[in-house]
């Protein structure tokens, strides 16, 4: 299965078409926001700027999450596309009126609205990809979906760079026009993207749970979670040793960052191949072993130069596991249920990592860096051993080596009618 396949889809084109301009134009909303309302770098020490992140990066994830997967599960999730973007658009067109000072808090309101509406928008999309596309593409389609990501971000941020610092009104209405048109493209995808069976809400509570048990479910988010949160001690140790061996202070933090976000990127990249020759054990077992291994020799070297590439590495390999992951709970959870198993999913895994960059913060102001990263990498170690021997539902109707998506390769080429 290669990615460029999917765009012989109609619906697939729409959709990532929408993605991209609703990102772009979210990403440059908040460049906007950040020079209204001056969130600019300061001398604090990354200590701070890793506090502050992490408390911004929890409230719409608790808060927000179990709505979101709750209203993936009770609505028509095209509409929920369609409505989230148009509310998206309306809020950056209001936002305009913030850049008079007497206005800042609608900035404010505005920035807090849409890291809400982007946690809902995030979980109607992800388990709408199991209508647009067959099963055995769903690893191509998320690692697809990722790319697109952090491309939309680049352009946002770049026409942010551009032109917000001089006229940030303009950029705002800029945003507003691009999630207009993005709430259009969802609106012309075809295929019915799934909605709630019942109006019951503990029906759909009681269904979750039940998917929740399910070996396989249990398997991706166990791998998934446990990952996140020993890569969160490890980008805390490393991000204090950069900041202590080159004074950045947040400038430091943003650099540790952006070296994970890279490997992040090129692991979106490779998720496919991964994905059609190895099993999802496999790569799992590969995700933790490896970042054994990278971060044991970082620990060796204790530099901040090989620590920031071991972060790399690392991050690499976790978006391996995320992307198998993203694919297996979407392929094995029931419609009626996937939009609650997928945001306590993603709830799960995303504050397992906050939870791990406050343990290495504690750990950092207690042990010595050496000492923290050659914990990261028996954490590592230790947990590669664990998902070697543990159930992975495998024998619950995962398919067969034989029919592992690789064999598709070829027929899969042949467009057909996604669902």
């Amino acid at each position: 299965m290669r990615r460029r396949d999917l765009f012989a889809y109609s619906d697939f084109r729409l959709a990532i078409g929408g993605q991209l301009l609703s990102q772009a134009s979210d990403a440059l909303t908040s460049f906007t926001l950040a020079e209204i309302l001056v969130f600019s770098f300061n001398s604090s020490p990354s200590l701070v700027a890793m506090a502050s992140t992490l408390l911004m990066s929890a409230i719409p994830l608790v808060v927000v999450g179990p709505i979101a997967g709750h209203l993936a599960d009770r609505f028509n999730r095209k509409s929920l596309l369609v409505n989230g973007h148009l509310a998206r658009a309306i809020i950056a067109a209001s936002a305009a009126i913030s850049v008079l000072p007497k206005f800042h808090t609608i900035g404010y309101v505005a920035f807090a609205l849409l890291l809400g509406l982007t946690r809902i928008l995030y979980t109607a999309r992800a388990t709408a990809f199991p209508q647009l596309v067959r099963k055995h593409e769903l690893v191509a389609a998320d690692s697809t979906s990722l790319i697109i990501a952090v491309i939309a971000g680049s352009i946002g941020a770049g026409i942010g760079m551009s032109i917000a610092n001089h006229y940030p009104a303009f950029a705002l209405l800029i945003a507003a026009t691009g999630q207009l048109v993005a709430s259009r493209l969802f609106g012309m995808v075809a295929i019915d993207l799934g909605k709630g069976t019942s109006k019951n809400s503990r029906g759909h509570v009681l269904a979750a749970f039940k998917q929740l048990k399910k070996q396989k479910t249990k398997f991706a988010i166990y791998a998934t979670a446990s990952h996140r949160l020993i890569l969160g001690m490890c980008i805390a140790s490393i991000s204090l040793l950069v900041d202590a061996s080159y004074g950045l202070h947040t400038t430091g933090y943003v650099a540790v960052l952006g070296f994970s976000a890279t490997g992040a990127f090129i692991g979106s990249i490779t998720a496919e191949w991964m994905s059609e020759h190895f099993p999802r054990r496999s790569i799992t077992v590969i995700a933790f072993g490896g970042s054994a291994m990278v971060i044991c020799f970082a620990c060796f070297a204790s530099t901040p130069r090989v620590g920031l590439i071991a972060l790399s590495v690392a991050s690499f390999l976790f978006q391996n596991l995320r992307v198998r992951a993203d694919a297996t709970i979407q392929t094995n959870v029931s419609r009626s249920a996937i939009g609650h198993v997928f945001a306590a999913y993603d709830l799960l895994y995303n504050l397992a990592f906050i939870f791990g960059a406050i343990v290495g913060i504690g750990l950092s102001g207690l042990l010595s860096y050496t000492t923290v990263l050659a914990c990261v990498a028996t954490s590592f170690a230790a947990m590669s051993v664990v998902f070697v021997v543990i159930n992975d539902g495998k024998q619950d109707g995962e398919i067969s080596p034989s029919q592992h998506p690789s064999i598709w390769r070829v027929s899969a080429r042949k467009p057909v009618t996604a669902g």
